[in-house]
């Protein structure tokens, strides 16, 4: 297992990639948060460079089943910003295996913390691009906190702590990511402070969410 940094000028982007043969076993898992770990480290270090605008963890499994994530913008045929589709790089099968056991679970939300202080960084470094990015129209750690948010609503509350410090003045699938939450999980304590932060920031309710808690409420 390694971690292998390549940055691609045509798309000012960063590709730190991970090639790993074990996601399964609890040795497996936890080797690959370790290299996840140096791969966050290593864009952290990036972060402000001139040319690097874009950065992408990219988690290249072994003989892992061609699982596509719950969530893709990205109709048949439409084609994504770019060299990579951040929405289908994080390798779902392995945040499936990780999420079976506790200690994994644990491990999992440590990462999340590790993309928030990454996230934060960014706001400290005053980037002109605001916040972070995978491509122009992804926010970095979007696809994967989307996919997670859908596959268990225990990690709805982390989606929005994000939600939180992305660059929501120029979101361009969040909201369409919030809507496929809400729809998943219905209206319970996880997705209502979900829809109130997103309509809190952008401060407006087009998507009609607002709705949806205004008629919970009334029954």
């Amino acid at each position: 297992m390694s971690v292998q940094v390549e940055y691609i000028k045509s798309d000012c982007r960063s590709i730190a990639s991970i090639y790993c043969k074990d996601i399964s076993s609890n040795d497996g898992i936890n080797d690959v948060f370790d290299e996840l770990n140096i791969a966050l480290t290593q864009i952290q270090e990036k972060i402000g460079k001139p040319e690097h605008w874009y950065f992408l963890i990219d988690i290249v499994a072994e003989g892992a089943p061609a699982t596509l994530a719950e969530f893709d913008p990205y109709g048949p045929g439409e084609c994504c910003l770019g060299s990579h589709n951040p929405w289908q790089t994080f390798c779902p099968p392995f945040w499936m295996n990780a999420g079976k056991n506790p200690q994994s679970r644990r491990r999992i939300i440590e990462w999340i913390g590790g993309l928030e202080e990454t996230l934060r960084l960014a706001e400290a470094r005053a980037l002109s691009t605001s916040s972070l990015w995978e491509d122009d129209e992804t926010q970095f750690g979007e696809p994967l906190l989307t996919h997670l948010s859908l596959v268990d609503v225990q990690f709805v509350p982390s989606y929005t702590r994000l939600l939180r410090l992305w660059d929501m003045s120029h979101e361009v699938h969040t909201g369409g990511a919030v809507v496929e939450i809400v729809n998943r999980h219905g209206i319970r304590p996880e997705t209502e402070e979900l829809i109130l932060c997103y309509t809190e920031i952008t401060g407006s309710d087009e998507l009609g969410l607002r709705d949806l808690l205004d008629h919970k409420n009334s029954h």
